[in-house]
């Protein structure tokens, strides 16, 4: 296994490989775009709770927890999972207890996943 990658982004890199037949060049470009995303995530999600926008962060929320999931981003994914339960429980004021979490999980999801893209082979899996 690559290195920078962990057992979970492995398998879930490994997944969406294979649903592409093949296609590193795809599954590289939606990983590096999807980090690249990430701050404009946070920002859209910190931006709808400002204004109690709960349509727009339950949004953000499931893109989130979703698409991190999709890349075998567990930590991230979690935090936006308990974000969006948090939302549906308890409303807007709920939610914004877990941004920092999910823009702390974000942060660290881009790097990881940056340097996982930096790896030499980083598909053979």
């Amino acid at each position: 296994m690559n290195p920078g990658l962990t057992p979970t982004m492995a398998a879930a890199w490994q997944s969406l490989e294979d649903d592409l037949d093949g296609d590193r060049a795809a599954v590289a470009g939606f990983a590096g775009s999807w980090a690249g995303l990430l701050p404009h995530r946070v920002g859209t999600l910190w931006a709808a709770l400002t204004r109690a926008d709960a349509d727009a962060a339950c949004e953000v929320l499931l893109t989130l927890s979703c698409t991190a999931d999709m890349l075998g981003m567990d930590a991230l994914a979690d935090a936006a999972t308990r974000g969006l339960d948090a939302l549906e429980a308890e409303g807007v004021e709920g939610a914004r207890r877990h941004v920092d979490q999910i823009a702390d999980e974000s942060r660290t999801a881009a790097v990881v996943v940056a340097s996982a893209l930096a790896q030499e082979g980083w598909s053979n899996l």
